[in-house]
Formats: C-alpha cells, structure tokens, sequence
C-alpha cells in the first residue's frame, strides 16, 4: 500500500475514518446509557411491595377490630392500625403509583376506597364493644382491592420485563455492530499513523540535511547570528556570536537567553524576541553591549525577524551587526553639535548682556528723569524758597533766623542727595551690577551704629533697641549691604511712626537665622495693600503728606535675598514690624 502524495487525499481519508470512529463511538454510547438508564429500578415505582403493604395494613386494621370488639385491643391501637392503612393508601394515591394505577383501570375503585376511608375514621375514633362487624364490613373491600390489583402489577411488569429484554437485545446487536466499525476506524487511522510516521522519518532526515547546510551559511557569515524557540532557549549560535559575546555555541545552545549573557536580559532585547514570536519583525539600532571584562561597550544594530513553518511560528531569528564605528562617528558629530550649540549660546549671553547693559542705561535715565521732575521739585523748592527769603533779608536777617533757613536748604539739599543716591541704586540693582561680598560681620554692632546715627539725624525719635539671643550675633553677610537695609527699615518706622512712641529694634535668632524686627505702633496696612508693599515706586494710603519716593522697602528686600537672606512683613502683630532675615555665621563658612 503506498501512500498518495496528494496532500488533498492525504487529509480526506483520515479525516473521514475519524468522523465515522467518533460517530460510531458516540453512538454506542448513547446505545449504553439508554440501556444503563432502562436497567435502573426505582423504588417509588415498584408496586408489587406497595401493594403488598397496603393489603398487609387492611388485614392488620381487621383483625385489631375484632381483637377490640372482643376487648383484647384498645382503641390506640386501633387508631395506629388505622394510621398505617391511611399513609398507605395516600402513597398510593400519589405520583406513579397513582398513574400505574389509573393506566390498568383501579383508579374509581380507588377513590371509592378514599371516600369509605373519611367515612370509617370516626367510627375508629368512637369506637366501642360491639362496633366491630359493621367495621370489619366497610372494610372488607380494601384487601380484595389490594390482591387484585397487586395481581395486574405483576402481570403488567412481566409485560415491561419481556419489552425491555428484547430492546436491550435489538441495541447490543447495534453496539456492537459499531464496534466492529470502531475497530476498522482505528485499524485506518492506524495505517495512516504508520505511514506518517514513516514519511515524518523521510522528512526529518531532509530538514537535518538543510538544517546543517544552513548551519555552514550561518557560521560563515560576518554578522552575529541567534535563533531560539518558543521558550526562548537558544537552537542556534554562529562562530560570529562567539566573537561579540565571547561565549561558545556549545555554551549557548540549549540554554536560556537570559542565563547565556546579561545582554539578552535588557528590554530591547526582551520587546524584539517578544514581537518575533508574535509574527512582527523589529530593530533595535545603537544598543550598549557590555562584554566580560571590558571598560566600554560595543554598540550593535539588532534585527529581529519571526522563524515560520508555513502558519506556525516556530522561534525567532536575531541578527547582531557590531556598529561601534558607526556610533563613535555619531558621537563625534553630535559633540561638534553641542559644541557649536554652546558657542552660539555664549554668544548669544553676550548679546543678551550687552542689550541688557544697555536698556539698564536707559531705565537708569528714565528712572532718574522721572525722578528729577516729580520728586525732587519739593526740595528744590524749599532750599530754594529758604535762600530767597535770605537773600531779600540781606544784612536785616538776624544770626538766628539765618542758621535756620540754611538749615532748611541744607536738609532740603541732603534730602535730594538721598534721593538721587537710592534712585541711582534701585536702577544699578535692576541692571546687575550690585553683588554682595559676604563675610563674618557683627550684626549687633551694625545695629547699633544704625540707631545711633538715625538719632543723630532725628533727634526727637525714641528708638529702643534690644537684644533677645545669646552667644554670638555674627551673621554671613555684606555689611554694607545690612547696614543700608536697617536704615531703610528704621527710617520708615520712624515716619510712619503715632507720634510721641518709640520704635523698636529687637534682635533674636533660631539656629540657622538672625531676625531683627523693626516694629512701630502706627496705623497697620490693609491687607490689599500687604502684597504690594515691597514692589517699587509703590507708597500705601497712609504715606500721604510723608516725603519718600517708595523705593527703600523694595531696596531692603533686594539687598537681603542678594546674600541669602529676606525682608518680610510681620502678619497679625500690633502696628507694622518689618522683619530683615540674615544667615548665622557658621565656622568654615565660605
């Protein structure tokens, strides 16, 4: 027998010699549970014994009313009779003992019995000596009742045996007909089995034959070459793969990708076997591999491809091209990249500089301009005003009345000074060209330089300065810088100070900060105006008829946060207490 090489005939007659064995199987099932199901015997149904009880019971009810017609029973004893032959009765006049019954004609005796039932049980109930023969009357019919019909129970399941023997042989003479065709099913397929099995051989010897003519193209190319199955073990690995991972085929066949080198352990590599078995083809360019003992890796190009028999996928294919050259050219043209980036950059900070120097000049002339002619009118007016009113008194003008008026044009001419100077500073601080040169410095003596010289100037100020810390005041600072704050601070709580109070400086620290709060009991600042206070040019409601320019707040923050430090406004505190933030002066601090 040869086996036909057309693949269409070599599928239709194993598969037509299953489909007749399955049929054939099934049905002899089917055949074996029908007969299974006909052989079971339920207990609800077998009649003989049910009637045999019930006819049992009737004769028993009988002859216990006889007994106790004679006064040998009692009338519990008829009443337990009486019970058996009702619960009796009511199996059979349920389910199928009451359909077996109505199908061989005893169902109208049956109901009739049911009515003398009801009819009798008073009598049972009431009975008394001499009761009995009427009893034993109404009772008379129920055991012949009982024998008849136990009699057409017997006959109609000799009748059922008879059917069910001759079904159950016509259905053995089928099963095992189907037998005899299930075993030249299997004697079929068995024949085909061996026949494939045979060409399977054929095949296998041809696959080896190109399996090893495929292994020799493999190990002769220059580019890493890998193949694994579906469990991603390893079934192939050329000379080229031993070169880039420094591992041998005999050490990699068989095994785990992951356990052969870290490399196979790296998501790209994870993410391009995953899609491989999937059926998708992927790369992977310029990936690090890092081999034994080596400072710096290789970088290589992976391809991923899926390995296929017809619809199946078998594995995936990895091919490793070492692109080391390629990524040190790319590395070379993005650090010229970078580095034409960074000289565009610095040049373009130059530019940025120079604009900025040079819009920095035109605020600084815009800012004093607009300076001169809003703010410096008033002390030009009154120095101005002071000297005319001496030059018309001439040599009239007594000594008094001359030292005052100078002293009118002098503070007027000092007022414009501090003007022009603070103006000069806000304008030099926006442009950057104010630093801060940090040291150790004694914040305390600062403060107290600061107080006494604001005494100086106005004498009739009360300042209270106290001193809440212990152990050194020296802070990390610019003095310079600190003591122009304190005297903005101090200056502004000065004139905006209730008359006849004092203004206080308190000075305490945590282990970080030094604070000195500047505080005084004037009218405090509404809370619109608290997030506007520190912005420059702005003055508050209460700076009406008080000479300033709104520059000194918004000096003092900028100086503090310049050397790490800040100036804030104190919330919910009596009055207004300004707040100047330096850093404690640590040893080794730089």
């Amino acid at each position: 027998m040869t086996y036909s090489q057309n693949p269409t005939l070599r599928l239709i007659l194993p598969l037509a010699a299953f489909v007749v064995f399955a049929m054939l199987l099934t049905f002899s099932l089917i055949r074996m549970f029908e007969i299974e199901k006909d052989m079971r015997v339920d207990a609800e149904q077998n009649m003989l014994w049910v009637l045999h009880q019930s006819e049992v019971a009737a004769l028993r009810l009988s002859e216990t009313v006889a007994l106790a017609d004679l006064g040998e029973a009692t009338r519990d004893d008829l009443s337990l009779r009486f019970d058996l032959l009702v619960s009796r009765f009511a199996l059979l006049n349920d389910g199928p003992q009451r359909r077996f019954l109505e199908h061989t004609g005893f169902s109208d005796d049956l109901d009739h019995l049911s009515g003398t039932l009801a009819s009798i049980a008073p009598m049972i109930a009431e009975f008394a000596p001499g009761d009995g023969a009427p009893l034993r009357v109404e009772l008379a019919p129920f055991p012949r009742l009982f024998g008849r019909a136990a009699n057409a129970a017997m006959i109609a399941e000799w009748d059922e045996l008879g059917g069910r023997l001759e079904t159950y042989r016509d259905q053995l003479r089928q099963i095992i007909a189907s037998l005899i065709g299930i075993m030249m099913a299997g004697g079929i397929l068995a024949v085909i089995l061996v026949l494939a099995l045979r060409q399977t051989r054929q095949r296998n010897r041809m696959l080896r034959r190109e399996r090893d003519f495929s292994a020799l193209l493999v190990s002769s190319s220059g580019e890493g070459i890998l193949a694994v199955d579906q469990s991603t073990r390893c079934t192939m690995w050329n000379s080229a793969m031993t070169q880039l991972l420094e591992t041998s085929g005999e050490d990699a066949v068989n095994q785990p990708l992951d356990r052969i080198a870290g490399f196979f352990d790296t998501t790209p590599v994870r993410e391009g076997i995953k899609s491989a078995l999937k059926g998708e083809t992927s790369r992977h360019m310029l990936q690090p591999l890092f081999r034994k003992d080596a400072d710096e890796p290789l970088y290589v190009d992976l391809r991923f491809f899926p390995m296929r028999n017809e619809e199946d996928i078998l594995g995936a294919i990895l091919f490793i091209n070492d692109a080391s050259d390629r990524y040190a050219v790319h590395q070379k043209d993005a650090q010229d990249r970078d580095r034409l980036e960074y000289l565009v950059a610095e040049r373009t900070r130059e530019l940025d500089d120079a604009l900025l120097r040079e819009r920095s000049a035109g605020e600084i002339y815009r800012n004093f301009a607009a300076m001169i002619s809003h703010q410096f009118r008033t002390p030009l007016a009154v120095a101005d005003s002071a000297l005319q009113r001496l030059i018309r008194r001439g040599l009239h003008a007594k000594p008094d009345e001359v030292v005052e008026r100078a002293g009118r044009a002098r503070n007027a001419i000092a007022g414009l000074t501090r003007l022009v100077e603070s103006t000069l500073d806000a304008a030099r601080l926006d442009a950057g060209q104010m630093g801060a040169r940090r040291v150790e410095c004694d914040l305390g003596e600062i403060i107290r330089t600061v107080c006494a010289r604001q005494r100086e100037t106005t004498p009739t100020s009360k300042i209270d300065l106290r001193f809440d810390v212990s152990g050194s005041v020296a802070a990390f600072c610019d003095p310079a810088h600190a003591e122009h704050i304190l005297e903005n601070l101090l200056s502004n709580g000065i004139k905006y100070a209730a008359s006849e109070t004092a203004v206080s400086v308190v000075l305490h620290a945590d282990a970080q900060w030094l604070f000195c709060d500047v505080s005084n009991t004037g009218h405090t600042i509404p809370e619109n105006e608290r997030t506007q206070i520190f912005d420059r040019n702005y003055r508050g409601a209460n700076s009406v008829g008080v000479v300033g320019t709104g520059i000194g707040l918004f000096m003092a923050r900028a100086l503090a946060r310049l050397q790490g430090g800040d100036v804030t406004l104190q919330p919910d505190v009596a009055g207004v207490t300004f707040r100047m933030t330096l850093l404690r002066f640590k040893k080794g601090q730089t």
